[in-house]
């Protein structure tokens, strides 16, 4: 970690260079190398895919993508659940030179049709949930030309996946022009100030990612992994790390939601090396009676995302699956993925790590613009190869997000300490202005969650005329527990 002027941090260099190919002709590659290896396994049903099995279907889905006149810059939709099938469309988008736009099948129409505007898809893959509102979009819009359904289509204007797997003779061959600067993928934005926004992401911008999360020091992604792919696949950590996983050449052993038993299970049955995870499900590791009931010492590594996670309960879990610790990594839709994450060799709790290789990051005092150094909180900026190309279509929110030196304006608080690790406080518009002092309602949640008988908590603020705002906790109790409101408010006093 190098200090330059003016209190600006530099992450180290990468150990290998970025590969100068297009995405598509980097994963063709890759799953080329991988053979017969398991790629896929679906704990429900017990189905297996080799990852010869995924480049088949993958070059069917191009062929057929290529046959309805997608080209390069055209926009290919995901709309589903988790399932081995997500990833097919996926590869087989970037196979043709296109463009992925993941989206959440649990959208309402008003969002869906939002997030279509923006992006554009001229085919859709869904899954059956999302089927009827992707159908009133379709009645609405000229830009969406076909849609393919995973599962049982409902009418004749509908095409089963099925029927254009494995029908192609393996003779396509990916796009491979000049796409350094090309999007690769359009994701949403998390929305957390209005309607999202979608971001584009480069296929430079990705196979940078894929360099971070493979690096011994920072992702330590290995060939002999097993992945457990639990949250979205929709979602920008996940929909990266099965890219990842697919050119490092990992097992993904896939679920579709979060049920305690199966989890705990899975990890056991299959062995599960590498878990990606957010909080809630960290501070269910540490504290539920539950998991002690499960073999879980395959569990090498653990990264968390998504939301700080507090000191206590990394510790609380990290000793209870005897690991060295649970790492953390801040990130955003707009940076790819990953902009800090704790190295392997060094810990310090709490901490959401340090800069990624090749990337720039400072702390701004929000009301000055002045640059922090160690200990002090303000704004986290970042610059560096996994920042996004812009938003599509809104050049006014692109220029919005950088300052005059190309730095992302995060909108969120956190500072560094001496060593460079950065810590994350929370969102610059969730901040609670209790009698002119800032209070994270982060901060309180994390303290709430150290209590035995929390299972969740939010922290929101009410007005309040002496004080400005005042802090309101929504807490979940475990299962079976017993606590008052007097006792929760004498612990967090």
């Amino acid at each position: 970690m190098e200090m330059g002027s003016k209190n600006v941090l530099t992450g180290p260099k990468l150990l290998f260079p970025i590969p100068d190919v297009s995405l598509g002709r980097y994963l063709y590659q890759c799953l080329s190398s991988h053979g017969d290896k398991i790629a896929q396994v679906d704990v429900v049903t017990g189905e297996t895919r080799t990852y010869a099995d995924v480049m088949s279907a993958s070059l069917s889905v191009a062929d057929f993508l290529y046959s309805r006149g997608i080209r390069s810059g055209d926009v290919v939709g995901i709309c589903s659940e988790n399932s081995l099938d997500f990833i097919l469309p996926v590869i087989g988008t970037l196979f043709a030179g296109a463009i992925c736009a993941p989206l959440n099948p649990n959208y309402t129409l008003r969002e869906l049709h939002h997030a279509m505007d923006i992006s554009k898809p001229k085919i859709m893959f869904c899954s059956e949930q999302p089927l009827e509102n992707i159908d009133k979009i379709l009645c609405s819009v000229g830009f969406l030309k076909d849609i393919v359904v995973f599962g049982s289509p409902v009418s004749d204007k509908h095409i089963p996946f099925r029927s254009i797997l494995w029908n192609n003779s393996n003779n396509f061959q990916p796009f491979d022009g000049d796409c350094k600067d090309l999007a690769a993928a359009i994701l949403c934005s998390s929305g957390t100030t209005g309607l999202s926004k979608g971001v584009m992401l480069t296929h430079r911008n990705i196979l940078y990612t894929f360099r971070v999360m493979s690096d011994s020091r920072y992702g330590d992604m290995r060939p002999s992994d097993t992945l457990l792919m639990l949250l979205p696949m929709f979602h920008g950590y996940m929909f990266f790390c099965q890219l990842i996983a697919s050119m490092v050449g990992v097992k993904a052993v896939v679920l579709n939601k979060f049920e305690e038993h199966v989890f705990l299970r899975t990890i056991e049955k299959h062995k599960v090396t590498l878990l990606y995870l957010v909080p809630l499900i960290i501070v269910f590791l540490a504290k539920a009676d539950v998991v002690s009931r499960y073999d879980l010492s395959s569990v090498r590594d653990i990264l968390c995302g998504a939301a700080p996670l507090k000191q206590e309960v990394e510790s609380l879990a990290a000793e209870r699956l005897g690991l060295y610790q649970i790492r953390q990594g801040y990130g955003l839709t707009e940076a790819t993925m990953a902009l800090t994450i704790s190295p392997n060799n060094k810990k310090e709790m709490g901490s959401s790590g340090i800069l990624v290789p090749q990337t720039e990051g400072k702390v701004v005092n929000m009301n000055t613009g002045q640059i922090l150094g160690p200990g002090e909180a303000g704004e986290v900026c970042f610059r560096g190869p996994g920042i996004m190309k812009g938003y599509c279509g809104n050049p006014q929110a692109t220029a919005a997000c950088f300052d005059s030196d190309g730095f992302l304006l995060t909108g969120d608080v956190g500072y560094y300490d001496e060593d460079g690790f950065f810590y994350i406080v929370d969102r610059v518009k969730e901040l609670i202005k209790y009698k002119g002092y800032q209070v994270p309602p982060a901060e309180l949640e994390a303290v709430l969650l150290t209590h035995s008988t929390i299972k969740d908590a939010a922290v929101i603020a009410v007005p309040d005329h002496e004080a400005g705002e005042l802090p309101l906790a929504f807490v979940v109790k475990q299962p079976g527990a017993r606590v008052t409101k007097d006792e929760i408010i004498k612990y967090v006093a």
